[in-house]
């Protein structure tokens, strides 16, 4: 575990719907190590989102082992896991979740601004990756004044503001169009040389192009995870060949 930036063991987790509980995560083994790029495949309702939020520190779990650069986040209280998600973790999601009345310097620093920095310091910290992210002739518009690859920028450059150790991204490209997929695919390539990504995608092409990594869930299991050129070259489980070929279902 010395090089993991996360591990989880035997992971379990599942909601009450009414008197029965549905398992959505059955003992999950997942490892990513420190600078990896891994990717999550899988059909809608597959627990991958539900997994992310484990990841993210977002949700608990029923069961099981977490340790997130070693530290044990099964055994954290709630008040520890806030302080993890702001100072370990950088968050990017298909919806944006921007706010709507803030300009993109607003969006940019507000995490840091709750962290108690001056809006001065804020603003210095952010130079870099506001210039990074294409954004420094945006500085004053609203995201309703933006295109959606240029939201998406947005979202990349606040979660990168916090210097987080793990980014995390849900569906970050479904909503574009190919051109502004590319760009943040671009993005995505230097993004991997300084954090370790996990990245949930519909987008079999977007995995084999961008992931060092990819991990193929179903109904709540880690069916396959290896080297992402083997998943797609040469699955070893029948039900993974048979989802990247289509011929799943």
């Amino acid at each position: 575990m010395e090089n993991a930036m996360i591990t989880m063991k035997n992971i379990n987790k599942g909601y009450m719907l009414g008197e029965e509980r549905l398992p959505i995560l059955k003992d999950i083994n997942f490892q990513v190590n420190k600078g990896e790029y891994v990717a999550i495949l899988g059909p809608s309702g597959s627990g991958k989102t539900t997994l992310m939020n484990m990841i993210g520190c977002m949700d608990v779990m029923d069961s099981g082992e977490y340790y997130l650069d070693g530290m044990a986040i099964h055994e954290t209280k709630e008040d520890d896991l806030t302080m993890v998600r702001n100072q370990k973790i950088g968050f990017i999601f298909q919806n944006y979740q921007l706010i709507p009345t803030y300009n993109v310097m607003q969006n940019i620093i507000m995490p840091l601004l709750m962290r108690g920095m001056t809006h001065e310091e804020a603003e210095e910290k952010c130079k870099n990756t506001i210039k990074l992210l294409g954004l420094d002739h945006r500085i004053g518009h609203k995201p309703n004044e933006l295109s959606g690859g240029q939201k998406q920028r947005l979202c990349i450059a606040r979660a990168l503001a916090v210097s987080p150790e793990v980014l995390l991204m849900d569906e970050p490209t479904s909503a574009l169009d190919p051109i502004s997929t590319l760009k943040i695919e671009e993005l995505m390539e230097t993004l991997k040389k300084k954090y370790t990504v996990v990245i949930v995608t519909h987008n079999m092409q977007q995995a084999a192009r961008v992931s060092d990594d990819t991990a193929f869930f179903l109904v709540g299991e880690v069916i396959e995870k290896n080297a992402t050129s083997e998943i797609f070259a040469r699955p070893q489980d029948k039900r993974t060949e048979d989802y990247i070929t289509g011929r799943f279902g």
